[in-house]
């Protein structure tokens, strides 16, 4: 006979149903009225995920866990919805009918569009660290929620919030300091009960505002209308192209008038239109991503700074200390003694 956690593994239900939510696991604990806690180190996991109701127009999840092993969760809205992801590290693939998948495996924040009617199939992978913060919002009430109108949106939102747009990301940048401290604090938060849902709901509403204002902010993300569509959509396609290298070899970045030449273009377009696609420098992304994964494993615990260093493209200690202090704004150790605490206690469920 299959257990509670396997038969709502199978079923399909809305994303915005908290109460099915709090029934998918045995090891679900309410902390508030409308939280709920998944314990993943019973299941042989380690970690923990908050869901909570925002009311009935928003689901929140804030994450920090490694499952067992992969999860396939299977919804089925009846509603246009808009899902907001910023994670740290994540390995997700959401598949729905008719649309390529959309995978997340690296820091960045996301827009989603998931119109009515389509299902959708969430795999999660097990034995990865699952870090972020994800929130589905109902599409007919986004705007009223946070007492915008349309004019205070970017253009690319408003067929999604009409419930026209397709399924698919909306827009999609890599994480800045700002957020990125953002969902670390969040996920590290000592407060308990209902005062740690009104702690969620203010920065789900700060997180909102930044992916607002980066929108407003990047004129790729604006779309490829006009006379100069075939132009602007290679701009993108250098941009994608150049983020996909970076991403892969941040640690130790080629020459940019290398990586350049290599995907068909010149250094200073490509500053460019990497600038103007993700607000951020090529220097500065891969400066950033590096910090983050030296955050993340100094949190880890399980090496020691210099082996830090090395890992995320240092040579020399002292060159990784003083980079780290000027991104940060504390040593590494300073940062492993302020975090670490926090985070092992988490780490155990």
């Amino acid at each position: 006979m299959p257990t509670r956690a396997a038969a709502a593994a199978e079923a399909a239900w809305s994303p915005l149903d908290f109460e099915q939510e709090v029934t998918r696991s045995s090891e679900n604990r309410r902390f508030s009225r409308d939280g709920v806690r998944t314990s993943y180190a019973t299941l042989g996991g380690s970690g923990a995920a908050d869901v909570v109701r925002l009311g009935p127009d928003v689901l929140l999840s804030v994450i920090n866990c490694v499952l067992p092993r992969m999860a396939r969760w299977h919804y089925d809205p009846d509603e246009a919805l808009i899902m907001l992801r910023a994670s740290l590290s994540c390995s997700v693939a959401f598949r729905a009918r008719g649309a390529a998948p959309l995978v997340f495996n690296r820091p960045e924040v996301t827009l989603v569009c998931q119109p009515a009617g389509v299902p959708l199939t969430v795999d999660i992978s097990g034995g990865t660290r699952q870090q972020g913060i994800v929130a589905v919002f109902r599409a007919s009430t986004f705007a009223a929620r946070y007492g915008l109108v349309p004019d205070d949106l970017p253009p690319m939102m408003h067929d999604a919030l009409a419930g026209k747009g397709a399924v698919g990301r909306i827009a999609s940048f890599p994480m800045d300091h700002r957020i990125a401290a953002l969902v670390a604090d969040t996920i590290d938060t000592r407060l308990e009960g209902e005062l740690r849902v009104v702690q969620y709901a203010g920065r789900l509403a700060e997180l909102v505002a930044y992916t607002l204002d980066a929108m407003h902010h990047t004129p790729l993300l604006r779309g490829t209308g006009g006379g100069h569509a075939l132009q602007r959509r290679r701009d993108v396609e250098l941009a994608h192209a150049a983020m996909a290298r970076l991403e892969r070899d941040y640690r130790r970045p080629p020459r940019f008038a290398d990586l350049a030449r290599e995907i068909g273009t010149n250094q200073n377009k490509l500053k460019a239109v990497f600038k103007e696609a993700f607000g951020i420098t090529m220097a500065d992304y891969c400066l950033e991503r590096r910090m983050r994964e030296a955050q993340q494993l100094l949190l880890e615990a399980t090496l020691t700074i210099a082996q830090v260093a090395e890992r995320v493209g240092y040579e020399h200690q002292s060159s990784f200390t003083a980079a780290f202090r000027g991104h940060v704004g504390m040593s590494p150790r300073e940062y492993r003694q302020h975090r670490a605490p926090f985070s092992v206690a988490l780490g155990k469920g």
